[in-house]
C-alpha cells in the first residue's frame, strides 16, 4: 500500500513537470516563430491587420509618437492615429512645383496640397494665377468654375523648410464661397457659412461641440517632415486686426500675442492647452458671413482655427478637454 502511494506521489510529479515543460516550450515556440501553430496565429493576425486597414487613406499609420495609446483611469486604452502625409507631397510636386505642404484635418475635406507663394515673391502673384480668373483654378491649375473652390496657400513669409525653421506663425489662407460643396457659383445664392461647403468652409464644423471635442488635432506635412498642431482656438476676427494674425512675418513675442488673442476671442476654452514664450502655431483662415451677406462687407471679417505645435515626442489626447467660452471676444469692425 505504502509502495503504491509513493508511485502515485511519483507520478503526480512526473506529470506537473511535463506540464511545466510543455507550457515552455509553447512559449517558445510562439516567441520564436517556429512552431507552426503560431505562424498560423500570426498570419491569421496580419490577414485581419490587412483586410481592417483595406477602407483605410493610404498614408494612414499608428501614431509613433504613443504606440501604447492614452491611458485613461478605468477605460480601455486608446491608440491615436496619425498621418504621414510626406509622400502626398512629393506625389503633388510631381503634379505641380508651387505645391509645398499637405495640410488634412480627419474627417472634414481638407485633405489636399498646399501652395506656396514663396517662389513668386508674393502672394498677390500667386493669387492672380489661380484666383483673380473668371474660373478659379485647383492646385492642379484645373478650373473648378466662376466662385469655385479654388485653392488653400502658405502667406508667402513662411517658412516650412524645416522643423527648426518654422516660422512663429505659419498661416494657410483658404476660401469659404457660401456654397454648397460641388456648388458652382449663382447669383441667385445668399453667401453664408455652410460647414459641408467647400475648401475652408469645412473649418465650421469646428463650431460643433462633439466635432470640436473628437478633433483635437491638425496634420500637416512637407517633402520631409510630419507637424502635429493641437487646437486651441476657433474663433471670429477682425480681418486686420494687431498684431496681424494672417501674417507669417511675426516675431515670436507678437505670434504669442496672437495666440493669446486667439485663446480670448475662441468660442471654446481649451483646458489642456497652453501658449508659451517660444510656441509655433498653426493659422487657417478663411472668409465668414456670419456678421453679413454683403460680399463687400464681408471681407471685414474671418474665421481662424489655430493650434500649436507639438514636440516630436508629445503623448497625443484622443478627445479634447474643452467647455463653452461664456464672452468669447467678438470682432471690432
Amino acid at each position: 500500500m505504502l509502495k503504491f502511494r509513493a508511485m502515485k506521489r511519483l507520478a503526480v510529479v512526473i506529470a506537473i513537470a511535463m506540464l511545466f515543460a510543455a507550457s515552455g516550450c509553447q512559449r517558445s515556440a510562439v516567441s520564436s516563430g517556429s512552431s507552426s501553430d503560431a505562424q498560423s496565429s500570426q498570419s491569421d493576425v496580419s490577414s485581419s491587420s490587412s483586410s481592417d486597414q483595406s477602407s483605410r487613406p493610404e498614408y494612414l499609420f499608428v501614431n509613433p509618437l504613443d504606440p501604447i495609446g492614452i491611458i485613461v483611469p478605468g477605460e480601455k486604452p486608446v491608440q491615436v492615429e496619425t498621418y504621414d502625409l510626406t509622400v502626398k507631397v512629393q506625389e503633388a510636386r510631381a503634379i505641380n512645383t508651387d505645391v509645398g505642404a499637405y495640410l488634412y484635418i480627419p474627417d472634414t475635406l481638407i485633405d489636399e496640397p498646399i501652395l506656396t507663394s514663396s517662389q513668386y515673391g508674393s502672394m498677390s502673384a500667386l493669387q492672380n494665377i489661380y484666383d483673380r480668373t473668371s474660373n478659379r483654378l485647383n492646385w492642379k491649375k484645373e478650373g473648378t468654375g466662376l466662385g469655385g473652390p479654388g485653392v488653400a496657400y502658405l502667406h508667402n513669409k513662411a517658412d516650412i523648410s524645416s522643423r527648426s525653421a518654422l516660422t512663429p506663425n505659419t498661416v494657410i489662407f483658404g476660401h469659404n464661397t457660401g456654397m454648397p460643396y460641388g456648388q458652382t457659383y449663382t447669383s441667385s445664392i445668399t453667401p453664408q457659412d455652410l460647414p459641408d461647403g467647400a475648401m475652408f468652409a469645412q473649418l465650421y464644423k469646428f463650431l460643433d461641440e462633439e466635432f470640436a471635442k473628437n478633433h483635437p488635432y491638425m496634420f500637416f506635412s512637407t517633402e520631409t517632415e510630419n507637424f502635429i498642431f493641437q487646437i486651441f482656438g476657433v474663433y471670429w476676427t477682425e480681418a486686420d486686426p494687431e498684431p496681424p494674425y494672417w501674417s507669417s512675418s511675426l516675431s515670436s513675442a507678437d505670434a504669442l500675442l496672437v495666440a493669446k488673442s486667439a485663446q480670448e476671442r475662441s468660442q471654446w476654452i481649451y483646458e489642456d492647452v497652453e501658449v508659451e514664450p517660444g510656441d509655433k502655431f498653426l493659422t487657417l483662415s478663411t472668409c465668414t458671413y456670419s456678421f453679413t451677406t454683403d460680399l463687400h462687407a464681408a471681407e471685414s471679417y474671418r474665421f481662424v482655427v489655430t493650434g500649436k505645435l507639438l514636440d516630436e515626442n508629445a503623448r497625443l489626447r484622443p478627445i479634447a478637454n474643452i467647455t463653452k467660452n461664456p464672452s468669447p471676444k467678438q470682432p471690432q469692425v
